[in-house]
């Protein structure tokens, strides 16, 4: 079987081979699996859970064992629908940040210095850095619940040593009844104001030290940091003209 197709979806040479043994055998054990095909039984079980999040693979427990097995071959259209549509959300969160990174293109290059992070880690990151410059955090357009939802034990950390090293964090956000905040037991050191939807820019954006970094919540997160002290002041100064207009209360 020609199996270039998948491969062009994004699949590995070990999901196809796992996928298809499913497709053929049914329901089976991650064991079964690693023995028809050759795959080692930890790989398997990676795989396997790469399979479930594309929506190819699902489990049912019998007793005390875990079997797995392929979802209808029809799944994977709306795999690519999936696909499809997160990156027409990259598009958009790419075309609302597309005219300040322009902006930023003019810059004199020499005091300007730019990295990309993507992933979790690629956050986590860009967060410890918050800690190591120690300055003061300024942030709007924040979803809370996605930082709480990605990393629940490492955001009680970061709060700990915010508090630890007398970090203040100030946060503009939405003001909606429903929008997450963390608790002042957790975050003591963090502030939030609020600002109505029409007056609201949802981008996410930190400004510390001469630091600028704004998150876009695609597949993958990729958080784009910039280091320049004009770039940084300029955040800043808008900021604070946003946080006077801003609502102390929801």
């Amino acid at each position: 079987m020609n199996t270039e197709a998948l491969r062009k979806i994004g699949l590995t040479e070990n999901e196809i081979k796992i996928y298809i043994d499913l497709l053929k055998s049914g329901t089976s054990t991650a064991y079964d699996i690693g023995k028809r095909t050759g795959i080692y039984r930890v790989h398997v079980y990676d795989k396997l859970e790469q399979l479930m999040n594309k929506g190819l693979v699902t489990h049912v427990y019998r007793g005390a064992k875990k079997f797995f097995q392929a979802t209808s071959p029809s799944k994977i259209k709306q795999y690519l629908e999936d696909k499809k549509k997160e990156v027409e959300i990259q598009e958009e969160e790419i075309g609302a940040i597309l005219p300040e990174l322009e902006a930023m293109s003019n810059l004199p290059k020499e005091d300007t210095f730019v990295e990309v992070f993507k992933g979790n880690e690629g956050l986590k990151y860009f967060l410890k850095d918050i800690i190591k410059v120690g300055k003061e955090v300024l942030i709007t357009g924040i979803d809370d619940q996605k930082y709480q939802e990605a990393f629940p034990i490492f955001m009680k950390q970061y709060f700990r040593d915010l508090k630890k090293n007398k970090v203040k964090e100030r946060v503009i956000t939405v003001k909606r009844k429903s929008v997450f905040l963390f608790d002042k037991k957790m975050a003591p050191t963090t502030t939030y104001r609020f600002l109505e939807e029409k007056q609201f820019n949802p981008t996410n954006t930190f400004v510390y030290g001469n630091r600028t970094v704004i998150v876009t919540w695609g597949s993958p997160v990729t958080a784009v940091m910039i280091k320049n002290n004009g770039v940084a002041d300029t955040y800043r100064n808008h900021f604070e003209h946003l946080w006077k207009v801003a609502s102390k209360t929801l």
